[in-house]
């Protein structure tokens, strides 16, 4: 046996300033050490043997002692993050050579999360990027912004590509399938995607096999989720002294606490296995997956099947075949939300129901109770069950490619991809049980889509490398095609004049329907030069024909160029012994939109109806084109310190031109409104992003990510026609949000509240134009909806095989309209109030903020800035704790991973805000619409537990 010695020695980093911490191994046993404070480390090994040091950010070197007792190293920054391969438009680079802005999230980061929707997993994790989530409802989607929304009534939706497919969402996705999401946010990434890149791109790549061993895993979780808060309403005998007051004669007896009764616990399941592997000349991937969401409030859930395959084969040394395959079966129940109770909205019927009633009549009829004081307000339960609904849905997304390899630097592939939609929705309205449904005498309503999108690509990559000179050359041509189906049915009265249930309905709606289609066709060009490492330089071109456009204004043509400096690679740079990288970068693109107008409306349009003629709907417009955004944006990477701190800044201008708008028309044309381009909006913002390695010991690390970014929106023209559009329509009120020049999308509008009057009781609005009364044109600008800045914040611990993470997610500035208290403090009627009204108005003289009751009366509940309330936030998102089992035990198990893990989500919520959450939408959040909260169904609390285990 070979005699140990002791060996001893210095580590240090290539600036010469020691590194303490690095594990020192004697390789092939578990005897080893870590330096001290000044990089000195002594350790007892065989003469013969051979070291290994080890440290995080470093590469690993190993070092033969050959009977030295003196083995002083260097470690070298092994630039893990700067190699790091990012995708891009057809292609990929590495992080260092980007000249764009792009920010990349891998798989860790979206793991162990109780979402069924993967966006959702990113919400706060990429700076210029926000996500907001519709409702907290089992399968609700999301809107995601990238740097702003830049149309008014077009799209402001991102494109997905998935594995190459185009896609306009990604919420079918399994997230355990996802490899890495990569966010091109400005126009000189975004660009080689021409038109359909106008509001950014994110590249989504599905988990691949490896060309060694065969690998199974399996991920597992189960949870359960509760509402996180209660709102204070009124209870029985609060609720019938304020009938009393506003001279109601039905009272009850019962003191129901609906949101007890409405809000339950939901629970979470998620289960997936992946197979993947190589065999000889290709890899696959193969994975299956099931995740159910049961809602808070019953009997809204969410059921989803998943199927994944990612596979390749080299056919021959010049051809390889790829082949993709995604697809999502969802079943779906919904409760009604976003709507009062006089529309069947069971978030605002939990909180605005009489106490005094209970579920069923007291007759024991088994017909829900509604409202006694108003005909057709029904109870939450009722709302939630008197209709069965469900929603079934299809999709697949599928390609399969050639690559031809001429020579060992152009290729040329060929794609051809679809992407499937089938969508079905069925409901019946129970014509006993409920009010509404013996009024209709029972209803059965259904709606089915097919929507299928077709795309072949053609592409040509030659790429050439001589010297210090690295260049690339991308060029091709595609074709897609969508054609999109849509038919509707409903009947209803199926009673007798006995209330006898017939087999069949007596009544049939009569309904047209719908077909389009669209098509595009593109060309495109990418030209990469880059010289030592050190300047960068990349172009892009496409010009994009559509459909929706007449043949005079068909093309658009979206070019784009960035450029790159690496200030580290000089020679004045070299010797810096904290600066590990440095680099600024600028670029400018243009980009388009055709989307949100419809697939004709440059054309004239005849309508078919019921009884077999024609109407004439819409007018020609052959001028109708594109809209065009121009994006500047310049950026600085900076990595420091063997790449402990590395730190993203970047400052972005966009400007939309060209707004796809529908104007209003005199009414001596006999048309509402014409699609046409008039318009501007800007945008211009910062971002940044810090990544630290706080500690790192042999046993003991710890890491933080942080974000900020703001984001300035402002309309700059509504053309010569257009002074103002109205958005965010409030039930029986004016509409809450107004688009105007110099005025951001979001931009609430109404009365000034100033209080009440204590002689009367009834609320004080401001007389803006001076005339003696309150009317319309005293309305004015109160609020906006739009965030002054976002954040979000990630912390990584590990101690041995414990890890903890936690991620705070932060919304600063920005202002909601909160609806519900129209209906919670408007005190007009007989719904249930807040507890806010207990402060109401009562006696002249009074001092108080809350007006009168007042039956029949709605102007003190008014559109006004009284319903308006500071929506910031700062939520503990997500925090998981997680234990790895060790490696010697693994192997005995012959198992590559297992973990065990508890994961808490929504876990705690700072906010002034007064309604059930502050992150929920009305309606869509990419939209002028924005920050309007009426009944919206709220985030729940999770609490999940979960297993992850690789063989």
């Amino acid at each position: 046996m070979a005699q140990n010695i002791t060996v001893k020695g210095l580590v240090k980093d290539k600036q010469g300033l020691p590194l303490p911490g690095v594990s020192v191994k004697v390789k092939g046993t578990n005897q080893g050490t870590s330096t001290t404070e000044n990089g000195a480390y002594s350790i007892s090994a065989p003469q013969n043997s051979t070291l290994e040091f080890t440290f995080i950010g470093y590469k690993t070197i190993e070092e033969a002692v050959n009977n030295r007792t003196t083995v002083n190293m260097t470690l070298s920054d092994d630039n893990q993050q700067l190699n790091e391969v990012v995708v891009i438009g057809y292609g990929t680079t590495t992080k260092k050579d980007l000249t764009t802005a792009v920010t990349s999230i891998s798989a860790k980061d979206i793991e162990n999360q109780p979402v069924t929707n993967p966006l959702q997993a990113i919400q706060g994790k990429a700076a210029g990027v926000q996500v907001i989530s519709q409702s907290g409802k089992p399968g609700a989607g999301v809107s995601v912004s990238i740097r702003g929304n830049t149309s008014i009534t077009g799209s402001n939706s991102p494109l997905y590509v998935i594995d190459g497919v185009t896609s306009r969402n990604a919420d079918f996705l399994n997230p355990s399938d996802i490899e890495t999401l990569t966010i091109l946010k400005d126009a000189s990434a975004a660009a080689i995607y021409g038109s359909s890149g106008a509001n950014g791109v994110v590249l989504i790549t599905t988990k691949k096999g490896s060309a060694d061993k065969i690998r199974v895993g399996f991920n597992a979780f189960t949870g359960f989720s509760n509402l996180w808060q209660k709102l204070d309403v009124l209870n029985g005998e609060q609720y019938n002294a304020l009938l009393k007051e506003m001279n109601y004669t039905a009272f009850g007896n019962q003191n129901t606490d609906w949101q007890d009764v409405t809000f339950g616990t939901g629970t979470q399941n998620n289960y997936q296995v992946s197979l993947s592997g190589g065999i000889k000349g290709g890899q696959y991937y193969f994975s299956s997956g099931y995740q159910q969401d049961k809602g808070t409030v019953a009997p809204a859930v969410l059921d989803k099947y998943t199927i994944n395959f990612n596979g390749s084969q080299n056919i021959t040394s010049w051809l390889k075949l790829t082949g993709t395959a995604a697809l999502t079966y969802r079943k779906s129940v919904d409760v009604g939300d976003n709507s009062g109770v006089a529309g069947g909205g069971v978030i605002l019927a939990a909180l605005s129901t009489p106490p005094t009633i209970g579920i069923y009549n007291p007759d024991g009829s088994g017909q829900y109770a509604g409202n006694p004081n108003q005909g057709g307000w029904e109870n939450p339960i009722s709302y939630a069950y008197r209709m069965t609904n469900g929603t079934n849905n299809f999709r697949f997304l599928g390609s399969f490619a050639a690559q031809i390899n001429f020579t060992k630097d152009l290729f040329f592939k060929s794609s051809i991809s679809t992407n499937l939609n089938r969508n079905r929705y069925q409901s019946f309205l129970d014509p006993f049980t409920s009010e509404f449904g013996r009024t209709q005498q029972g209803r059965y309503q259904s709606n089915r889509t097919k929507d299928n999108v077709w795309l072949n690509e053609n592409i040509v990559n030659y790429t050439k490398n001589v010297g210090k000179n690295a260049f690339t050359a991308t060029g091709g041509m595609t074709i897609q095609e969508s054609d999109y189906k849509y038919f509707t049915y409903e009947d209803s009265k199926y009673l007798d004049a006995n209330k006898n249930l017939l087999p069949s309905a007596t009544s049939v709606a009569l309904t047209i329907p719908s077909f389009a289609q669209w098509s595009k066709r593109s060309y495109l060009a990418r030209v990469t030069y880059a010289y030592d490492g050190k300047y960068l330089f990349s172009s892009n071109f496409r010009a994009d024909g559509s459909s929706r456009f007449a043949k005079e204004g068909r093309y658009g043509y979206f070019p784009s160029a960035s450029i790159g400096w690496r200030i580290s690679g000089e020679n004045f740079m070299k010797e810096s012994k904290t600066i590990n990288d440095l680099k600024i970068r600028g670029s400018w693109g243009k980009v388009g939109n055709d989307e949100g107008i419809g697939d004709y409306a440059y054309l004239a349009l005849y309508q078919p109806t019921t009884s077999g003629s024609y109407n004439f709907i819409q007018l020609a417009n052959p001028d109708l084109t594109w809209e065009k955004t121009t994006q500047t944006n310049v950026g600085l990477d900076l990595s420091m310190f063997n790449s402990r701190i590395t730190f993203t800044a970047d400052a972005y201008i966009k400007k939309t031109d060209d707004l796809l708008l529908n104007v209003p028309l005199a009414l001596s044309t006999g048309f509402d409104t014409q699609a046409r381009n008039v318009g501007s909006m800007e945008n211009k913002g910062f971002e940044f992003v810090l990544s630290t390695k706080n500690i790192v010991k042999d046993k003991f690390t710890w890491s933080t990510d942080l974000n900020f970014s703001l984001n300035r929106n402002k309309v700059t023209s509504l053309g010569n026609s257009l002074t103002s559009i109205n958005f965010g329509g409030i039930d029986s009120r004016d509409n809450a949000i107004r688009v105007e020049v110099g005025k951001p999308l979001g931009a609430f509008y109404g009365y000034v509240y100033q209080g009440v009057d204590p002689a009367n009781g009834n609320a004080i609005f401001a007389d803006l134009d001076n005339d003696g009364k309150i009317t319309a044109a005293d309305r004015t600008y109160i609020g906006n909806a739009q965030p002054k800045f976002t954040y979000g914040m990630n912390n990584t611990l590990n101690y041995g095989s414990f890890g903890l993470s936690f991620f705070f997610q932060g919304v600063q500035g920005n202002d909601i309209f909160n609806a519900s208290r129209i209906d919670l403090e408007g005190l007009y009627d007989s719904k249930n109030q807040s507890t806010a009204v207990l402060d109401r108005w009562t006696t002249p003289g009074q001092i108080t903020n809350i007006p009168k009751a007042s039956k029949g009366n709605t102007d003190n509940s008014r559109t006004s800035s009284r319903f308006v309330e500071d929506g910031s936030y700062l939520r503990l998102k997500s925090a998981t704790l997680s234990y790895n089992f060790s490696s010697d035990l693994l192997k005995r198990l012959n198992m590559t991973k297992v973990t065990v893990f508890a994961t808490g989500y929504n876990l705690l919520t700072f906010t002034k805000y007064t309604g059930f959450d502050p992150e929920v939408q009305r309606y869509d959040g990419n939209s002028p619409s924005m920050g309007i909260d009426y009944g919206t169904y709220p985030q729940a609390r999770t609490f999940l537990f979960g297993v992850n285990v690789g063989f």
